[in-house]
């Protein structure tokens, strides 16, 4: 393979080897001579196991689980950006930013930047706890190469936190920023009632723990003739969280609003890239700022919520970032969440436009830092740090809750308490406190965390155990630095109702609980920054026809979306003639912001040499003297070596 020199920066030879059971990097470079590098690995060293005694060593299907890699340099398994074959790769620290490098046999080197910031990417990386089983009944059984044989199968590690299913492939706009490529494709894909009726019963079908949110998508979702008939139908059918991806269009007149609500939707995912047209003029093809203010009030008007959804494109709209913000905590009564979402590169791109746009989850935890006082090494968590208050909840109410085991590359931000305006104009700083600056929020999850696996263990729960929950939240709150209406019990409230959505969703939480806002990123992959490893915990997951599949396989790496749609679809010109009086919007502007192209199948002669390093058995006896140069050390929390995150940020 193809490493950058460590000293020159230039492209250089280099091979992986054993040396026992230590993964190393022989980077040789003519101008700078031979350098060894140690890798943190778990996909070659044997025995390699969590930091989490009792962390499962194996899926239900009985897939060996490679535990989460917490130190840098390491290995991972990643694909070609061209052919889309598995092949070694290795995320390396450079200047303070986190990259991956690999090279494909066939189509050469590719590198990019994972996280721009490697104290914001070890922080995440260790505030990780114990890895989830995955399913007892995933539809593909004997699955042996991940992504490839996928649907769910027996390696995936995660059970849904949320499914999409799309409604149509149809959409009003032409963003050339879409997942689905919607109106290019030639094709129409819009399930029927009936068939989305089973789609809905296919993750409830999910066992041991059913996904009862779900999210309707497309396209547009909203313009399928029968968008209020399936939303009510998921309500009766035990949905508890239903929410629809949308531009905000048909949402801007209040009766379709209105009928959403009495239908049983919840909450918007508003796609909202901005406050300025000029965005939405370049991003999405149109001036659309107004129709998605005139949602919003329409949303507040009947009592639906909304997540605002910016895809954030460097250079493009990240000095909208810290703008949406306060946009939403302006509007925090009917803004329950922001989701931003770094731009996917789903085409060829060409390495210098690719570092230009890339948006990584440190550039977007530094612009939060900057505008609102949050500070990067006490305020921000990945997803996956809630999961102890999920297998608390489930200890104490005996039934599985929504675990958000995903990969702490997956997503990562924080939870703001948002006080009532003082005077007109108060500065957006002054309004919004960071829960963990309020509660010691590592201490506390880690405690939560150890208290529900003792809980696990019991018949009953005590009225005592019930005391020990509050003197968690009461041990580790700090009243100097709270809201002075903020009490631990209307706290606890809170955060259960972010937990349970019919707790949420009480008359009584409207009124009693404190208004929170998520500020999160979401990171999804294209094959430029892809880990196997990271697909395999994914927990936003997609309902078809033909089964169940990850986010980040369904729209990326392998890209099963166009080839389930064109199972399952009619062509445009019968579609039409079946359809009168429907349109199909012609395809995206040339002008698109991207240089997006099409997308490619997986190769069926897929070359995994890769797996079998090479060891170092004297053939290389002229480098034997060479050092190996460590990397940063990924600290564990349990049972291994002290210091923390290896970030500086002083946990332990």
């Amino acid at each position: 393979m193809l490493s950058e020199c460590p000293t020159c920066d230039a492209t250089v030879p280099s091979t992986f080897m054993l040396i026992g059971n230590q993964v190393v990097l022989e980077i040789r470079c003519p101008a700078c001579g031979p350098v060894r590098e140690a890798h943190e690995d778990v996909l070659f060293r044997q025995n390699v196991r969590s930091d989490h005694p009792d962390s499962p060593t194996h899926t239900y299907g009985g897939t060996k689980i490679n535990p989460v890699v917490r130190g840098l340099p390491r290995t991972l398994e990643t694909l070609c950006p061209e052919c889309s074959c598995n092949i070694l790769g290795r995320y390396y620290v450079k200047n303070g930013r986190v990259m991956i490098e690999k090279t494909c046999p066939q189509h050469g080197y590719f590198r990019d930047c994972i996280n721009s910031d490697v104290r914001v990417y070890l922080r995440a990386n260790y505030w990780t706890f114990e890895e989830q089983p995955g399913l007892t009944n995933p539809k593909v059984t004997h699955a042996v190469s991940c992504p490839s044989d996928c649907g769910l199968c027996n390696q995936h590690q995660s059970t849904a936190v949320l499914a999409n299913i799309d409604l149509t492939n149809r959409c009003n706009l032409t963003c050339p920023v879409c997942f689905a490529n919607a109106n290019d494709a030639g094709y129409v894909h819009e399930p029927s009632f009936e068939e989305v009726e089973r789609e809905i019963m296919q993750l409830l079908d999910c066992r041991p723990t059913p996904c009862t949110s779900v999210q309707f998508s497309g396209g547009e979702p909203t313009i399928h003739t029968r968008f209020h008939d399936i939303v009510r139908r998921a309500r009766e059918l035990g949905m508890t969280n239903i929410q629809v991806a949308t531009n905000g269009i048909t949402h801007a007149n209040l009766e379709f609003a209105q009928r959403s609500k009495e239908a049983g939707l919840h909450t918007l995912y508003l796609q909202f890239d901005g406050l300025d047209d000029r965005i939405y003029k370049a991003v999405r093809g149109e001036e659309l700022l107004e129709k998605k203010l005139q949602a919003i009030a329409n949303c507040r008007k009947v009592g639906l919520k909304v997540c605002l959804v910016p895809t954030i494109i460097k250079s493009d709209n990240d000095d909208q970032v810290a703008k949406i913000f306060d946009f939403a905590v302006a509007n925090a009564d009917v803004t329950s969440a922001i989701s931003y979402q770094p731009v996917v590169f789903t085409g060829r791109i060409n390495r210098r436009e690719l570092e230009r746009k890339r948006y990584t989850l440190g550039d977007l935890a530094h612009a939060i830092h900057d505008h609102t006082g949050a500070e990067l090494d006490r305020d921000f968590f990945p997803l996956s740090f809630v999961t102890p208050l999920s297998r608390l909840l489930s200890a104490l109410e005996r039934k599985p809750k929504i675990a958000s085991s995903c990969h702490s590359d997956c997503a990562f931000g924080t939870y703001f308490l948002v006080a009532p305006e003082q005077y007109p104009g108060q500065p957006t700083r002054e309004r919004v406190v960071p829960i963990p600056r309020v509660f010691d929020i590592a201490r506390l999850f880690t405690e939560m965390n150890t208290l529900a696996k003792s809980l696990e263990k019991k018949q009953r729960i005590s009225r005592l155990d019930q005391l020990r929950v509050f003197w968690l939240f009461l041990k580790n709150y700090n009243p100097k630095a709270a809201p002075p209406d903020l009490t631990v019990m209307r706290f606890i409230r809170s955060i259960q109702g972010c937990v349970s959505k019919s707790d949420g969703r009480s008359s009584r939480a409207e009124s009693e609980n404190y208004k929170t806002l998520m500020c999160a990123g979401m990171h999804f992959q294209d094959r430029y920054n892809y880990d196997v490893e990271r697909v395999k915990r994914c927990v936003i997951h997609y309902s078809t026809p033909d089964g169940i599949y990850p986010f980040c396989t369904y729209n990326s790496g392998p890209t099963y979306r166009p080839f389930i749609e064109a199972m399952w679809s009619t062509p445009n010109e019968e579609w039409i003639r079946a359809h009168p009086g429907q349109r199909i919007v012609p395809p995206s502007s040339p002008n698109a912001v991207l240089p997006w192209a099409g997308r490619f199948g997986t190769d069926p002669d897929e070359d995994e040499s890769w797996r079998t390093l090479e060891r170092d058995d004297g053939r290389l006896a002229r480098y034997l003297s060479l050092p190996v140069v460590g990397g940063v050390g990924g600290q564990s929390k349990v049972g291994g070596r002290k210091g923390g995150c290896g970030a500086g940020c002083g946990c332990a």
